[in-house]
This record gives structure tokens, sequence and C-alpha cells, in this order.
């Protein structure tokens, strides 16, 4: 099973089978028929034995309790075999024919095990009637029998609290438990007691008390282990394993459920094994590694329907649904949710359903249905508080009936001792006893009438505070669902501008014109409107990686006088052309070196001036950048239109101006301060900003920075020096020609002998067969990447440095080859200098032979960028196919060829296009993969880039 129901579950079916067992010898006088049973009985094929037991049915003369008998023993098998439905129609069969032959006891046997088959299906409306008729007949001859069928009504008890546990309704679980262990106190045996425990830890997981349910789940090993009860063993590491989930112990969740999962498998318990097979999934999916949780997954998927476990069915299709969304697929993960809302609805299982309304408005949000998702997003709250209060009224019905219990059990009390007194007094005294007696039930009702009041107004006020929550959610979401409107309507005119501009001045150069100076002055309209789209959608894309914690920092050493210089020159001639006077100062002695993210810094600093210079008509801008213990300080000040107090408060949230006039007025999306000030944040500084409404602004930035002191002989940036040859033999992998003849290039310009290699097999068989002094593997190659190129290079012993020479420079994707074991990362395109300066430490230099062979543009000769050109569009081609074909896979990694080696080759606009691509497909983009108009924009402006050179 699922969870931690299998043991009583166990318990039930172990007592019925031995009460069928009995039946079988009390019914049967035939001794062939009883020899047969007996034979069945010791069949270990099952298969074999549901056969055989076929065969008898349908071949021999039977009285009714005999096929009643034999049609349950026949259930049990099929229920082996996991086989449900089958199960279910021939136990419907036994009950119809126990109730034809007025069969009471076995017509209770057949719809107890009827209740077991739909919990098994997730059938929990159907479980639970059935185990009710059953349970009716046991207590109304409870009497006729000696223990009262005391074992029978304990069992019985116990189902229908576990389906109430799984219905979510812990208050009607808890009175069929306290039912229940009374009986297993007197007539059960240890396993019983372990199994009231049991049930207590899974009432504690079910009501998210996950501490107290991991010590009693504890406990409940360590007993289980001494008894070797094996099978509940894996179903308290299961379930133990669920606790840690939700407290986000991943590491003992995935060992608990790992190790249920093995046992589960090893003894061929589909069913328990589809149910753990879809808590991994989930586990993986709260630790956000979506492969793991999109494999198992649909092994969950795969085996819940096979064996009809339709509440995993359920989960398994939410589950893969969570993934879809996260991996960026929008279609499918939709597809999966109206899947499992089917299954979901046919077992009226309320969790999945409520869920799933959620999983609905992010997928309707990411596809830019705000409406729906809005509508769908309140649904769920809707459903969410309707559980809540279930839960909470079965929690106040629990509470007044245990104490209502307790008053009765203290007036039953005092009856007794009433009727001892009785003896011995008067009518007199008696009449005195009646009248307390009255008094006492007086006051019995008004004490219940005060505590049903009270319940009630306790009630009706939490009903209020729902309420006040509600309506403060609906004007919070009305107020971001406004200010997201007015954010879309600001985005669409700044994008619609630069888009005009440019489609008209691409118009008019396509109609062409006699003035020769006119196509210069439409090319410079279009490049400058192109550069402010682009950087509008590069700040749109930082905050979307931001927001998913996906956005890196880099720090290198920056200097800060060049960081000055380069601000006031960006800046400059834009004050003058407003005529305000525009300064940059500083309090530091340069040169000086510190160690910052440079290009988010100069970025902060850049949103801050831009938007001083925008929002100032007359007098200054001024920047003064300061640096003391270990601390930046930038102010930007300026005497503009200022903010207001309540301006002020708004002015670094998402989507937010001033106020609406101001995108009118001066254009802007809203996103320069609020990027400006997560970039600050991620780098542990802050933004803070001082305004007076018509005078003018302050923007404080504080910026925690370590200085850097080079070395006396060489400053920091300093060319190493390149007046002498190099002496070796170094390998080139990598796979695309154009790239690797001039990569070949520059290091034959060192003066070193250069072994090529197309692809990861060349490399190891070249690599071994010359054992050269230094190999370069590219990462991304065909038929054997440069990852396990390098792992055999390894295997055979080969013991010189070996450097990752690839795109790939992301942090964590260099951390990754030097956690492997690579000597070092050279990025793709090669910077000459530091190229030379880091292979030369594994290399002989020939200090007494002049460097008379200086590398300069030459090297990438006209020849080299002929090649590339003609590659380029070859690929411009494949790339046109796979758009057709929605080849992912295929479009990555040509968009990955086209990025390295187009910045190698000085075409920068194909390289920044390509690697824009490359990062959408590979991050992951919320909007979805296959049909999301970003990847297909992007697609078309690396394709019209490619073109540009073609007909250069």
């Amino acid at each position: 099973m699922t969870r931690w129901q299998y043991k009583s579950l166990l318990l039930s079916l172990t007592v019925m089978l031995i009460t069928l067992n009995t039946s079988v010898l009390a019914l049967t006088n035939d001794t062939e028929v009883s020899a047969q049973i007996e034979l069945i009985e010791n069949i270990k094929d099952k298969q074999v034995a549901l056969q055989t037991l076929t065969k008898l049915i349908d071949t021999s003369s039977l009285t009714a309790e005999q096929k009643i008998t034999l049609l349950l023993k026949k259930t049990w098998l099929f229920f082996g075999l996991d086989r449900y439905d089958e199960g279910i129609d021939t136990v419907v069969m036994a009950k119809k024919i126990a109730s034809a032959s007025n069969l009471p006891n076995q017509q209770a046997q057949a719809d107890k095990l009827l209740g077991i088959l739909f919990y098994y299906q997730g059938e929990l409306d159907k479980a639970l009637n059935a185990y009710q008729h059953s349970l009716a007949f046991y207590q109304d001859n409870q009497q006729n029998n000696a223990t009262g069928f005391a074992i029978e009504r304990a069992n019985l008890f116990n189902n229908i609290a576990l389906v109430y546990t799984s219905m979510e309704q812990p208050g009607q679980a808890l009175i069929h438990y306290e039912l229940a262990e009374p009986l297993y106190a007197q007539y059960g045996d240890e396993v019983d007691k372990i199994d009231v425990k049991y049930n207590i830890a899974t009432l504690y997981l079910a009501l998210k008390r996950f501490d107290s349910a991991i010590n009693s789940f504890k406990d409940v090993l360590k007993r289980r282990k001494k008894m070797n009860d094996h099978h509940g063993v894996a179903a308290a590491q299961a379930d133990l394993g669920i606790a840690y989930k939700h407290l986000n112990q991943f590491s003992f969740a995935l060992a608990n459920i790992s190790s249920a999962l093995r046992y589960f498998q090893q003894h061929g318990n589909q069913h328990d094994t589809a149910s753990q097979l879809h808590n991994m999934s989930e586990t993986y999916l709260d630790m956000m590694d979506i492969e793991n949780a999109m494999h198992f997954g649909q092994q969950a998927l795969i085996l819940s329907k096979k064996v009809g476990h339709k509440k995993a069915y359920a989960g398994s299709l939410q589950s893969l649904a969570k993934s879809a969304f996260y991996s960026g697929d929008l279609t499918l993960a939709e597809d999966y949710i109206k899947r499992s809302n089917i299954t979901a609805k046919q077992i009226n299982y309320q969790t999945v359903l409520t869920d799933n309304l959620a999983i609905l408005a992010l997928i309707n949000s990411g596809q830019g249905n705000f409406s729906n998702a809005i509508s769908l997003q309140r649904q769920y709250e809707t459903n969410y508080l309707r559980l809540a209060n279930v839960r909470l009224n079965d929690k106040l019905a629990e509470l007044e009936a245990t104490q209502l219990n307790q008053q009765i059990e203290d007036l039953k009390q005092r009856r007794k001792l009433q009727d001892l007194q009785n003896s011995k007094m008067t009518q007199q005294r008696n009449m005195i006893i009646l009248s307390l007696v009255l008094v006492l039930v007086v006051i019995f009702f008004v004490y219940r009438h005060y505590l049903e009041k009270r319940l009630t107004d306790e009630l009706e006020f939490r009903v209020k505070q729902r309420t006040l929550e509600l309506e403060k959610l609906t004007v919070d979401l009305e107020k971001a669902d406004k200010v997201k409107s007015q954010f879309l309507a600001n985005m669409s005119h700044e994008i619609r501008t630069p888009l005009t501009a440019i489609m008209g001045h691409a118009e008019a150069l396509h109609q062409g014109s006699n003035n020769a100076i006119q196509p210069q002055k439409n090319i410079d309209v279009i490049q400058y409107n192109s550069k402010h789209l682009l950087a509008l959608i590069n700040d749109v894309l930082d905050l979307s990686r931001i927001e998913a914690n996906k956005f890196e920092i880099s720090i290198q050493p920056l200097e800060l006088g060049q960081l000055v210089q380069d601000i006031f020159n960006t800046f400059d001639a834009q004050a003058q052309l407003k005529q305000l006077h525009f300064s940059v100062s500083h309090q530091f002695t340069l040169p000086l070196f510190i160690h910052v993210d440079g290009l988010r810094l100069k970025q902060i600093l850049m949103n801050l001036c831009a938007n001083a210079i925008k929002f100032t008509e007359q007098g200054s801008v001024e920047v003064n950048i300061s640096w003391h213990e270990d601390t930046l300080t930038a102010v930007v000040a300026d005497t503009g239109i200022g903010l207001s107090e309540s301006q002020l408060s708004q002015v670094f949230k998402m989507f937010t101006q001033a106020d609406n006039s101001i995108s009118r007025r001066f254009g802007g999306s809203g996103l320069g301060l609020t990027l400006s000030s997560q970039l600050a944040s991620l780098m542990s500084g802050k933004i803070s900003a001082q305004s007076c409404l018509g005078k003018g602004s302050s923007f404080t930035l504080t910026l925690p920075c370590q200085r850097i002191v080079p070395p006396e002989n060489q400053l920091i940036g300093e060319k190493p020096k390149a007046d002498v040859l190099l002496s070796g033999t170094v390998l080139l992998a990598e796979d695309h020609d154009d790239n690797r003849h001039l990569i070949a290039n520059i290091l034959e310009s060192f003066g070193l002998q250069v072994i090529l290699a197309s692809n990861g097999k060349e490399a190891v068989s070249q690599c071994i067969k010359y054992q050269p002094h230094l190999v370069l593997l590219d990462i991304q190659m065909p038929e054997m990447d440069g990852v396990e190129a390098y792992k055999l290079i390894r295997i055979n012993g080969y013991k010189q440095a070996i450097f990752a020479l690839t795109a790939n420079a992301m942090t964590h994707e260099v951390e990754q080859y030097l956690q492997l074991g690579f000597t070092g990362h050279l990025k793709k395109p090669i910077d000459r200098e530091h190229f030379r300066g880091v292979i030369t430490d594994y290399l002989t230099q020939q200090s007494d032979i002049s460097f008379s062979k200086k590398y300069d543009k030459t090297i990438v000769s006209n020849d080299l960028i002929t090649d590339f050109k003609r590659s380029a569009m070859a690929d411009k081609q494949d790339l046109l196919r796979c758009s057709v074909e929605h080849d992912i896979e295929k479009i990555c990694q040509l968009a990955h060829r086209l990025s390295g080696a187009a910045q190698m080759f000085g075409f920068k606009e194909i390289s920044q296009a390509a690697q824009a691509l490359e990062t959408t497909l590979k991050k992951g983009n919320l909007l979805g993969v296959h049909d999301n108009q970003v990847v297909v924009d992007l697609i078309e402006c690396l394709v019209d880039e490619i073109s540009v050179i073609e007909r250069e």
C-alpha cells in the first residue's frame, strides 16, 4: 500500500483468511473438494492457483456456502496479483449469492473484502460504505459470539479510521481509533498494540504534526525490527520519509523512502511500489531536482495505471505536471493536470483537486491568461479554506464530544453513589435525591448550552478573521493586477517606440533614397533603437533570473579610476545636450583596485545616472564615489523633479514609477531602480534614497568590497611578456572546423606543435598515441563530449595538464570542471594574452630565440573568415529546419556552436543572438519551450544576423 495503513489491513486480511479456511473445512463434506482446496492453497504460483480454483468453481457441484468460500478465495488471489477490478467483480458475485441464500455472516465478510479492494483503488467513498455495511452485521450480532466479534469489529473500526484519514477527516478518524483501541487492548496481542501506536503516528502525519509523527514512527520501527516484521518496517520507513520531507530534511526523507521502495520492489508489492515511486518524485520536486522528479513520476504513473492504484495515478500526474511546469513546458503541464483531475474526480480526491487549481493558476499565468489565473487562484483559496474549515469543524466536534462524554461519566458516577444511598434512606431522602438529580440535569444542560455558545462564538470569530483575510487578499490581488497592467502598458509603449523607429527607417532603406547621407542616418537610428530595445529585454531577463534564484555574481579585480572615467564618458554628452552640469568626483588615491562584480557595479551606477539625467530639466547631476574601510560608497545627486514621501516609499518596487504620468512624460519601464536594488542586494550591498518634491533626489549605494594590492613589479591588468617562443606539443580537441583552425594558428604563432582532433574519441586516441605536453578539450563535442574524453584520458595514464576550453563560463559550470579534475578552464573566445599566460606555466620557454611571429588580427585570415561564413550559412539552414521540426536539443547545440565561433571571428551580433538563444533554452523559460514566442523571435533574430554577413 501507499502508506502506514498496510499493517492494520494485513491483520484484517489474515483474520479473514483464517475465517475462510475454517469455513471451507466446516462446510465441505466432499473429500475430493476439500483435498483440491488444500492443494490449491499450497500452490506458490498465484496464477496457476487462480486457474485451478476457477476450474474447481466452474466444474464442481457446490453448496452456496462452499461457492461463496471459493469465490472469496479467488478474490484474494486477484488481490495478490493486483487485479483489483476482477477481484471486485468476483466478491460482488459472492455477496449476491450470500444475500440470495440468507447468509449474513458471509455477506459481511464479502463487504469487508470489497472495502479493502475499493480502498486499494482509491475509491474512498465506496470503501467506507462497504466497511460500514460489514460493521453493522458484527455490531448487531456481537451478543451471539463468545468475544462479540471483538477482533472483527476492531479491524473494521481501524479500516474505517484509515479511510477517514485519507479523506482528511481527522476528527472521524480519531473517533474510530478510540473505538478500536479498547478492543485491541483486551483481545489483541503485541502486534495490535504496535499497530495502535502506528495509527496514532499516521494521524499526527495527517494533522501535519510532523515532529510528533517522527518520534512515533521511530518507536514503531524499533519494535517492528525486534519482531522481524520486515514489511511493517518498510511501511513505517515510507511514512517516516514523508514526515522528513515536509520538514525539508531531504537526505533523511530520501534514505527512508528509498529503503521502503527497494523492499517493495524486491518482494513484488506493486501497489506499494507505485506509492513510493510517487513519494520519491514529490521529494525530488521539493528539492527542485526536476530530472529525478520526472524519472520517478513516469515510473509511478506507469505502475499505478497497471495495478489500478487510482490515488497514486492522480498524484503521479500532478507530480509530472509540476515537473513539466518547472521545466518550462506549460502545454505538457496543463495536459497532465487535466488527466489528474479526471481521475481525482472519479475517486473524490479533494487534496489533489485543490492543489491542481493552484498549479493551473500558475500555468495560465505563464501563458499570459491572467484573468483565468486569478479566477483559478481564488477557487484554490476557496477550496483550501473549505477543507481547513472541515478540519476545524471536526476538531470542534471532537472537543465537544470529549467534554460531553466526560460529563456523562461524571453523572454516571454520581448516580451510582445515589443508588447506594437510596437503599439506606427513606422516601423523603429519595425525593431529595430526585430533586438533586433534576438540578444536576438542569446544570448539565445549562453548561452544555454555554459550551455550545462559546464554541459557536469562537467559530464565528475565526470565520470573520478568515473573511477579513480573504478580503485583504482580494484587495492585494487587485492592486497587483492593476500594477502589472500598468507595467504591461508601459512596457508596450517602451517596446513599440523603438520598434516603430526601426520599422520605419528599415522601410525607408528598403524603398531606397537618392540622398547618400539618408541611408547612413537610417542605419544609425535602427542601431540606436535596437540597442535600446536589447537593453530593455536584458533588464527583464535579469529580473527574471534574480526572481528564479539563477542569477550569478562574478567577482573580479576592478580599477576604480577606469570606472570613474567610463561613467563620465558615458553621460557627459547627454548632460550637455540638456545643458546640465555633470560631474564625477572621487575620494581616493588612484590607482585603486578592488574585488567586485565590475559589470553589475557599472550597471547600477549607469541606471542611477541615467535616471538622474532623465528626471532633471535644469541644474546639475553630481556623482561622488568614495572608498573607506572596505566599503565603496557612491552618491548620485540631482536637482530634478524629486519625489514625495509616498512616492519615495514605492521607488524600489517592481513595475512601479512615482505616478502614471511619469511614464508618459519621461518614458521608461520602471525596472531600473528595482533591478539596481536587487543587484546591490546580491552583492551584499544596498541602495537608499532621499528626495524633496520639486527640488531633487539623492541615491546612495553602499557596497562591501576588499581592496587588492597588486605586486610591485606588475599591476593587475598588465599584459604578460610575449617576447619569447614556447616549445612543446599541444593536443587541441574542437568540433567546430573554423574555431579549430583559428586556435591552431594562435598556438603555432607561440612556436608550438599542434595535434588536432575534431571529437572526443579522436582526442583520446591522439593523446594516447602522441603523449602531448598539454591537452585543450572542448566540452560539447559529437560522439564523445569533453568530460567523458577527460575521464578516459586519465584512465589511460596521462598525467600532464588538461584544460577545459569552452564557452560554458558560468560559475557553477567552471566549478564542475575543476571538481572533475581539470587543471583549469580557458574561456572562448580566446583572449590571446591571457591564453598565452596560462599555458606558459606548463610549457618550455625558448628564451634564447626572439619571438618574431607577432599575433594580430591578421591571424584571423580572410580564408578563415570566408570558411566561417560558409559554415554559418549551413548552420542557418539547419537552424530553420530544426525550428520547423521543434528539435530543441539540436537548436541548443547549433546556438552553442555559433555563439563561440562568431565571437572568435569578431561577429559580435551573431554571438550575442546565439548566446541569448542558448541561455533561454538551457535555463528553461517559464513561458514554455516548444511554442514559446520568445524562442521563435530569438531564432529569427539569429537567422537575420547570419543573413547580414551573407550579403556582405
